[in-house]
């Protein structure tokens, strides 16, 4: 089986745009699973791109890019999710963009379920997040088939409000 898309090269891999705004903030409590304050904060994506903001949503956890180490393009324009594969969808900054979401307790002790979009290639793919470490969270990008997934550890990190993506970005 070939590896999943968004893990090409890693030149500009999810964890860059997921970095860029990789901010996970989970909170659902379960039976086996940790407590969702233990992962709803800011997480520091494995490349150091971005950050992404866990926490509850709709009785799950979601996750949204709160900081992008490179917000702009070339030209100096804020990054877009221009590969979305709905056309009306591909105008929507990268920071602030919600990329996990629909994540549930699982009997792990993580959060299964759910689903973690990719940017940079504008497509989604399921999604499992386990604590690793008080301070490390293992994201695990999936078709199907977790064992067969791509896994990324990304780092607990204290974003200062002033470096986080303006609210207008975020809507």
């Amino acid at each position: 089986m070939t590896p999943l898309p968004f893990h090409r090269t890693m030149q500009r891999t999810i964890t860059q745009w997921l970095a860029a705004g990789a901010t996970i903030v989970v909170l659902v409590a379960g039976a086996g699973a940790a407590p969702a304050g233990d992962i709803a904060t800011t997480w520091l994506t494995h490349d150091g791109q971005g950050v992404v903001e866990i926490a509850p949503c709709g009785g799950k956890l979601c996750g949204r890019i709160v900081w992008l180490k490179t917000p702009t393009d070339d030209k100096g324009a804020a990054l877009t999710d221009q590969n979305n594969p709905s056309q009306k969808l591909r105008k929507r900054p990268i920071c602030g963009l919600a990329v996990l979401s629909g994540l549930s307790p699982d009997k792990s002790g993580g959060w299964d379920g759910g689903k973690i979009y990719d940017p940079e290639e504008g497509d989604s793919y399921d999604a499992a997040l386990k604590l690793a470490g008080p301070d490390k969270l293992t994201v695990t990008g999936y078709l199907g088939v977790k064992a067969l997934g791509q896994t990324f550890t990304w780092k607990r990190y204290e974003l200062p409000a002033a470096q986080r993506c303006s609210a207008a970005a975020q809507q």
